[in-house]
């Protein structure tokens, strides 16, 4: 018995068992999709946006807006099935915000990446030039026709700007 315990513990010290919980990518620790999510997903309603920026004292942000959206997104797949290419386009139906809030606009479409790992999708956007992507835009669980999650659009240039909504208050629907 000694022995046999000996060996298991030789086995696993030495990296034995490393790639039996997942032989195709053992590194990785992403789940494979569940569902696909290949294809175009519209929301059915206006969806309210909180703009904050740091334009006042260009430390803190602060909340100063609302806008609500429509939106559809286009989801494409790449060569790696859980990398996906998200076209996004949106219309503002409606938006209240002060002159003088340091709110530069959202361009329609923007192109994201994202993680896709089981049923949560992750979205990403790169730097664009002197502007900076903090943190992920957001983050999405999803069915075969449903997705939901919070949108959190963060960037920091000359100063800072916060475009997000409610937590899973984004819903949208497979077409």
């Amino acid at each position: 018995m000694i022995l046999i315990g000996c060996v298991i513990g030789a086995f696993y010290f030495s990296g034995f068992f490393d790639n039996i919980s997942n032989p195709l990518n053992p590194n990785s620790g992403t789940l494979t999709p569940t569902r696909n999510i290949i294809g175009t997903w519209k929301t059915t309603f206006p969806t309210e946006f909180t703009i904050a920026t740091d334009y006042e004292d260009f430390v803190t942000l602060k909340d100063v807006g609302t806008e609500n959206r429509t939106m559809t997104w286009t989801i494409t797949a790449t060569d790696d099935e859980n990398v996906v290419y998200v076209n996004v386009e949106f219309a503002v139906t409606s938006r209240e915000l002060p002159t003088g809030s340091g709110y530069i606009s959202d361009i329609s479409p923007m192109m994201l990446t994202g993680i896709v790992n089981g049923t949560q999708l992750t979205l990403t956007k790169d730097d664009q030039g002197p502007i900076d992507q903090i943190g992920s835009v957001g983050v999405f669980t999803f069915t075969s026709t449903q997705m939901q999650g919070t949108w959190h659009d963060h960037w920091e240039g000359v100063w800072s700007q916060n475009v997000y909504t409610a937590t899973n208050g984004l819903k949208l629907m497979k077409q």
